[in-house]
């Protein structure tokens, strides 16, 4: 995903406006993944997506600015606290958002305790938060993938509300795809956004779509609110089914199109 500046929505408060702060969804190369649970037999194992302290300053810098953000860290009955400020022109002052830190028993402990309550910190602001609705990655061990292996994201995607739609994992000393979410191995191995290809049915009429599922789909098309969607859609249409014209779809076809366009409601 590119790059995108910070969006602001606007909140009326006392007598003066505040902005809403929306930060962009991480790319595929600012995730990385670490071993969680592990199988008692040693036949599988989960994988963890997680953000580092550095993609959250960058995140930070690109969107407000390196001069409209600070950080500053302290202790609450020995747990390490870090809130993080982002300047505001309505107020006129730095607004903060904390969280606390857990340890790490592979790096330094004060080191990791301050890493990871920033890493937090700009959880409570939004930065990453994506990552929590990540679904469960599950790798079967063999001899190439196992806890010790180290792993990539390759590609990710998400809908409108910043929810993951596609995901591919690969091992990072074979460059295979270990775990595939929404999305075909070929284009997960080569970076490539998903071509979803529906089966071609055979020995079907063209125009024999039900009329029931052919008014259904039309109503969508109309009800799309975007011309953008609407030449999206065609293409789509055409690359899968090689017709532009939905009276001109099959049975079948028409079935996978309405699950498709229910699917993307």
């Amino acid at each position: 995903m590119t790059s995108k500046k910070i969006v602001y929505t606007k909140h009326i408060k006392g007598d003066f406006e505040m902005k809403e702060l929306k930060f962009r969804t991480l790319n595929a190369n600012e995730i990385e993944c670490r071993v969680g649970n592990v199988a008692k037999d040693n036949s599988g194992f989960f994988l963890l997506l997680y953000k580092n302290a550095r993609v959250d300053a960058n995140i930070l810098d690109e969107s407000v600015g390196q001069f409209n953000w600070c950080k500053d860290y302290y202790q609450v009955k020995n747990t390490m606290f870090c809130r993080v400020g982002i300047w505001s022109d309505e107020r006129k002052e730095f607004v903060y958002k904390s969280d606390a830190g857990d340890d790490d028993t592979q790096m330094e402990q004060i080191k990791a305790e301050a890493s990871d309550s920033f890493k937090r910190a700009c959880f409570a602001w939004g930065i990453g938060r994506e990552l929590y609705y990540s679904p469960k990655i599950y790798i079967k061990a063999d001899e190439e993938n196992n806890k010790f292996a180290r792993y990539s994201v390759k590609v990710i995607e998400y809908d409108e509300n910043k929810r993951i739609t596609n995901l591919a994992i690969i091992n990072d000393k074979t460059k295979k795809v270990v775990f595939l979410y929404g999305k075909s191995t070929n284009n997960a191995q080569n970076g490539e956004k998903p071509q979803l290809q529906e089966p071609q049915p055979i020995n079907e009429e063209r125009g024999s779509i039900d009329s029931k599922d052919l008014k259904t789909i039309q109503a969508y098309i109309v009800a799309m609110d975007r011309e953008s969607s609407r030449t999206n859609f065609y293409a789509w249409l055409d690359k899968n089914f090689g017709t532009m014209n939905v009276e001109m779809l099959t049975l079948s076809q028409g079935k996978a199109v309405l699950k498709r366009l229910g699917g993307n409601r």
